[in-house]
């Protein structure tokens, strides 16, 4: 991830990114952070390179404000998620006609930075990525979110993947779970884990995904199967709600 922070309080752009490099240690993210003093600033690097994942932007700076900078980047036609930082909630109406990831005031909530920078993680691409050698000694390479499930098959293991193909890896099962993202994947049976954004539907005994195919559920992990899924659409929710 490669975030910008625009701010020409030093003190604030300083907080910020202390926020953004804890966010990125929690999510196992390596996260690139550079730090802007004014809108002028930041077109000057955008015109050079426009490969930002986020944009931490404070809406009143001396010179061209943010609320500018935003506008001047949509006229470009950039996508680029702009999360506003402000003091004042005035600018919530002008926020939205830029198509504001978020905004939030100061004094800036942590936990809610957090929440906008896990979006716009989902939003930059493919996320976290495996590296994993199949049986016939093909490298793979897979994005975890296209990861449904994962079973344990003597001494390797079967993928299902998103678009209801599969592959075997030589990975070992105990191996290959440890390096998923935390929260996005749970073990439901001692033979089987899922990712949580491809469950269609979580019974006692089953999971069906979203292709259609039916993962088992141990009575013994069905308990934390369950919370770890209510506990991920609720963050999803919550996070679509802030927006």
């Amino acid at each position: 991830m490669r975030i910008a922070v625009c701010d020409d309080e030093q003190s604030q752009a300083d907080l910020l990114q202390g926020h953004v490099a804890g966010w990125g240690r929690a999510q196992h993210e390596p996260v690139e952070t550079a730090v802007f003093p004014s809108s002028e600033a930041f077109l000057f690097a955008w015109e050079e390179d426009k490969n930002w994942d986020a944009l931490l932007l404070d809406i009143q700076m001396a010179g061209m404000d943010g609320m500018s900078l935003a506008r001047r980047l949509r006229e470009e036609g950039s996508a680029l998620p702009i999360i506003f930082i402000t003091g004042f909630a005035d600018y919530m109406s002008e926020g939205f006609e830029v198509e504001a990831l978020h905004y939030l005031l100061k004094p800036v909530n942590r936990e809610k930075l957090f929440a906008c920078l896990n979006r716009a993680l989902r939003l930059s691409g493919p996320g976290p990525e495996l590296i994993l050698e199949t049986l016939s000694g093909e490298a793979l390479r897979l994005p975890q979110r296209e990861l449904a499930a994962v079973e344990a098959v003597a001494h390797h293991t079967r993928l299902s993947l998103s678009d209801g193909s599969s592959a075997e890896v030589r990975s070992s099962f105990r191996a290959l779970s440890g390096q998923l993202a935390p929260g996005e994947f749970v073990q439901c049976h001692r033979s089987y884990l899922v990712g949580l954004r491809h469950v269609r539907r979580l019974g006692r005994e089953q999971i069906i995904l979203d292709s259609g195919e039916a993962v088992p559920v141990s009575r013994r992990l069905f308990p934390q199967t369950n919370r770890a899924f209510v506990a991920f659409y609720r963050q999803a929710q919550g996070e679509e709600a802030q927006q």
